[in-house]
């Protein structure tokens, strides 16, 4: 059966360090693995990985490196140094791309730790086909993320974040080994909030995707720890 544990990722939604270091406690025996995004990393200065990894817990690093080849690989060899377990690059240049897998395995080896797994996000969550269309691109979404999918596993990067509404289609064409991250995860009775292309955890995980993205559910439920052992139900009984 699966684990539902391993699957769930919690976003840390909220850029306070207080706040963070709450909502970790709160979640300590239900979840293994968190996110820290952008906002939060940049307004706590990474006092949130410090504290995650103090916990003993996976770190989902999403800060998204969209640079020049040679800033992107420098980025990626620090994180690398953080020790953690999930980081994000944006499926960009080729060159850019084959650096970061190369550094990553690199870096990883000389300091003998595992290498951390490097996702490309394809196409974000947020965009919709007319968002697309509006930036001047005529793939769809889904068109898109498949297209960027191929050229992130050709880099020679672990995975892509993706949409689970086009999960099945990316798994199709780069394999099951491919690994898959998917945002936008709503349990039917939440509310989509401003994310355009939602699934419920069931559906993601019976699509093909391997690990689901899980903020406001649970952040902002009443009692996070059951909304989370809720949601982790749901993935194992998929």
């Amino acid at each position: 059966m699966i684990n539902g544990k391993e699957k769930l990722i919690v976003a840390i939604d909220t850029a306070e360090f207080d706040k963070a270091k709450k909502l970790i406690d709160t979640l300590e025996d239900s979840v293994d693995i968190f996110k820290v995004g952008l906002e939060q990393y940049v307004a706590t200065r990474g006092k949130t990985v410090d504290y995650l990894k103090e916990k003993g817990k996976k770190i989902f690093l999403d800060l998204k490196f969209h640079d020049i080849p040679n800033t992107m690989e420098s980025a990626v060899r620090a994180a690398v140094r953080d020790n953690v377990w999930l980081m994000t690059i944006h499926v960009s240049d080729m060159e850019g791309m084959r650096r970061c897998a190369i550094a990553a395995k690199e870096e990883a080896e000389k300091l003998n730790i595992e290498k951390p797994i490097i996702v490309g996000v394809t196409v974000l969550t947020s965009l919709s086909d007319k968002d697309l269309q509006d930036i001047g691109c005529n793939m769809n979404t889904e068109e898109l993320a498949i297209k960027r999918a191929k050229l992130a596993k050709e880099a020679g990067i672990d995975g892509i974040v993706c949409s689970a509404q086009e999960v099945h289609k990316i798994v199709e064409a780069c394999g099951t080994d491919f690994v898959t991250v998917c945002p936008g995860i709503r349990p039917a009775s939440s509310e989509a909030g401003d994310q355009k292309r939602v699934v419920t955890p069931k559906d993601a995980i019976n699509r093909g995707a391997h690990y689901l993205v899980v903020g406001r559910p649970i952040t902002k439920a009443e009692n996070p720890s059951k909304s989370a052992k809720s949601i982790t139900e749901e993935i194992e009984n998929a």
